[in-house]
């Protein structure tokens, strides 16, 4: 017991009888003193085992085996703050961004773009443009003209339709020379010399007819003398193209470049047929040439163009350029099958289509001059119409199944046409296949000179205008077939021999399909 009388702190037997811990034998008196290892003349310090009041007090509260929480008095106490143990790095200070204001994204619906007039951006298609107009406004004069005084000179149909197609012979004699050409030398002052070639000669020949000192043989040597401008006039257009405007908008720039012969072919004629009965056949030539003056001055307003080599041509020299075309369009499957396509609206579509038209007015209508009148001018506003749509469409992705899309459009028309009892319905029926036959045209030429590389470009252009050279052939065809067998049946006939032309160079050259 403890002083306080309470049993919760008994003072051990090991505290109260101390060991000696020098002998061996176990101590059996444990009230014994032993000698201590501590000298006693040093003074120790004392010790008490003893509890405390406080303690004794909370032994007696709470017995040995309950678990005591005593509370910290706040006032003895402080607890401070916790602090992390962490290296003393110091870490970079970085400048505060305020977070940008994030709206969140609404897709833009942006208006459909019409690609009508994208070839008009560039400045020098817009002067090679005006060019073709003013050129192509004297050639339908021309067409009036030439037709009106052959026949006052003749009374002869068969010399007035031979004249109409004799500007197309030169082209079938040097339309590779004058590709050539093409290549070698600049191709606007060599377009711009044309130009002014064909403006004095029909100065000229205006000059001749004023004096009255004609006859039928002049007004032939007049025709195929202009005939021989075009074999270098339509190479160097087509060659001049690709140069001024970038590789997608071909298609534009050749659709309206086709626009530029559809306002002349609505609005010259009667221009010129108006002139010619009113002030005669010399003051309408004069105009031509006036026309034509003008075109070689806008010529002239291009740029200047990179041209080849100007040496001089020996005719070995000139035969080895135009034989390596000859073999690039060999080699080059592709163009070889652009090129045979392009003998079918010369030979097998136009001939029988717009050609025969007088014919059906005359045997299959029975209708005057001014219904015939019409019919030619719906022919002209389906080019108009197609010209405009092609062009609107920009870059065409698949230009192979266009292609496929208007021989099939032109098969259609024609087929219409042939079974057509009625005139009214024969104005959209013409107009749908002009818009086939220029979309046709535009596709293809565009296809062509995009892939043809500039230093053969030229010879290439002149080889692909013999296809316009048998034009006269393809006449030729239409008159013997439809006098004997009627227009209708010429016109079935030739859609038969297109769709089966078209299927088989389709087959023969499938790179055509995958343009």
């Amino acid at each position: 017991m403890n002083k306080n009388g309470s049993d919760a702190f008994r003072k051990p037997e090991s505290y109260s009888s101390p060991t000696d811990l020098t002998s061996s034998q176990p101590t059996e008196n444990t009230d014994q003193p032993v000698k201590s290892l501590v000298s006693t003349e040093l003074p120790g310090p004392e010790v008490s085992l003893a509890p405390t009041s406080d303690q004794q007090h909370v032994a007696a509260a709470h017995p040995v085996g309950e678990v005591l929480v005593v509370p910290a008095d706040a006032d003895t106490v402080r607890v401070g703050p916790r602090r992390r143990l962490r290296p003393n790095i110091r870490r970079p200070r970085v400048p505060r961004m305020r977070a940008p204001h994030i709206q969140p994204r609404v897709p833009r619906v942006r208006p459909m773009r019409v690609h009508t007039f994208d070839s008009f951006l560039h400045r020098d298609y817009r002067f090679l443009w005006a060019s073709t107009l003013f050129f192509s406004g004297a050639f339908w004069m021309q067409q009036v003209i030439i037709g009106w005084l052959t026949y006052q000179l003749t009374q002869s149909a068969l010399l007035t339709s031979l004249v109409m197609g004799m500007d197309a012979l030169p082209i079938l004699i040097a339309g590779p020379i004058g590709g050539l050409l093409v290549d070698r030398w600049d191709k606007r002052k060599l377009l711009s010399g044309v130009f002014a070639y064909q403006s004095l000669l029909a100065l000229g020949f205006g000059l001749m007819v004023l004096l009255g000192d004609v006859n039928a043989w002049y007004v032939f040597g007049f025709v195929f003398l202009m005939g021989i401008g075009w074999v270098i006039v339509d190479p160097a257009r087509m060659a001049l193209i690709p140069a001024i405007v970038p590789r997608h908008s071909l298609v534009n720039a050749f659709a309206l470049n086709s626009l530029a012969f559809s306002i002349t072919r609505l609005a010259i004629p009667a221009v010129g047929g108006a002139l010619t009965v009113f002030a005669g056949a010399g003051v309408a030539l004069l105009l031509q040439g006036a026309l034509v003056a003008v075109a070689a001055a806008l010529a002239l307003g291009l740029g200047a163009f990179a041209s080849a080599s100007q040496s001089k041509l020996n005719p070995k020299a000139a035969l080895f350029e135009i034989l390596e075309g000859v073999q690039y369009i060999r080699e080059t499957p592709i163009v070889l099958g652009l090129l045979l396509l392009g003998f079918l609206p010369t030979v097998l579509i136009s001939p029988f289509l717009h050609g025969l038209i007088p014919v059906y007015a005359a045997e299959v209508y029975d209708v005057g001059a001014a219904t015939l009148g019409l019919l030619m001018s719906a022919v002209g506003a389906g080019f108009l119409i197609g010209t405009l749509a092609l062009a609107s469409l920009g870059d065409v992705p698949r230009k192979g199944l266009m292609i496929i899309g208007c021989i099939a459009l032109i098969c259609l028309s024609m087929v219409a046409f042939a079974l057509n009892p009625t005139v009214a319905m024969a104005y959209p029926i013409v107009a749908i296949g002009s818009m086939g036959t220029m979309g046709y045209f535009s596709i293809t030429s565009a296809t062509m000179q995009s892939i043809l590389p500039d230093g053969i470009r030229g010879r290439v252009s002149g080889i692909y205008i013999l296809t316009f050279g048998a034009m006269p052939a393809g006449n030729l065809a239409a008159g013997i077939i439809s006098e004997n067998m009627g227009a209708p049946a010429a016109t079935l006939i030739a859609c038969g021999l297109v769709a089966v032309a078209a299927s088989v160079l389709m087959v023969l050259f499938p790179s055509i399909r995958r343009l």
